[in-house]
């Protein structure tokens, strides 16, 4: 085991914190012999120590039951207040992004069909084939 420099013990006490259980097991005791051994690594330690409790105190409380029932109920009303359908396939008919949308999908259908189970010999001749049609 290689004894661990300060700046070391530092940069893990910052990744890690002050639980040796977070700490990689090869460094954890390296890390208390530099404690025993420093009293500017004990004191960081301490200092570490307190910033987790914090870190720890600080949690956000849990939100109010009621208060997340009313929000959701309120936005349930305002969706079903407009009266449209929560799914309006329309767009798909009447525009003509819709229209290029289903072509496309119905284009890669009949290409993706066309080619699933075919023989290799077969692949090649339609590869041709587009090929005639592109040139």
């Amino acid at each position: 085991m290689n004894a661990m420099t300060p700046d070391e013990f530092t940069r893990l006490l910052d990744i890690h914190g002050a639980d040796q259980a977070r700490w990689p097991e090869a460094q954890r005791e390296a890390a208390q012999l530099l404690c025993e051994a420093s009293p500017a690594a004990r004191a960081q330690w301490a200092a570490a120590r307190r910033l987790d409790r914090q870190i720890a105190a600080a949690r956000a409380p849990r939100p109010d039951p009621a208060r997340q029932a009313r929000i959701v109920s309120g936005a349930l009303a305002r969706i079903r207040a407009r009266g449209e359908p929560l799914l309006d396939w329309s767009w798909l008919f009447t525009r003509p992004i819709g229209a290029a949308f289903a072509a496309s999908l119905v284009a890669g259908w009949l290409v993706g069909s066309g080619l699933g189970d075919a023989p290799a010999t077969r692949h090649a001749a339609v590869l041709l084939q587009l090929e005639d049609l592109i040139q």
